[in-house]
């Protein structure tokens, strides 16, 4: 399985609504990565599958990163959306 591209993929600065950052194939699945950087000091990731239901979530609030991944995905699948996540979140250079 390879990693997904995240070449140029960054957070934008404070957003007032979610902002759709990427389209990106995660194993199996096809996804969609949002944003949310509101004022209050809140970081959101969100990713939804083709049929627009979440399938994946992170929160940074502070000093803690709180991800949330389907449990029928694989351990490859969850290793790939954790990278795509730690990428955007803490810019995290593609295969480090």
């Amino acid at each position: 399985m390879t990693d997904p591209p995240l070449a140029g993929l960054t957070l934008p600065s404070v957003t007032d609504q979610p902002v759709p950052l990427a389209d990106l194939p995660i194993g199996a699945h096809r996804v969609r990565v949002w944003a949310d950087r509101p004022a209050r000091g809140l970081t959101r990731i969100m990713l939804v599958d083709d049929a627009g239901r979440g399938c994946g979530d992170a929160v940074l609030r502070g000093d803690t990163l709180t991800v949330t991944l389907p449990a029928e995905w694989s351990a490859a699948e969850r290793v790939a959306a954790a990278g795509v996540i730690a990428h955007l979140v803490y810019q995290v250079p593609a295969g480090a």
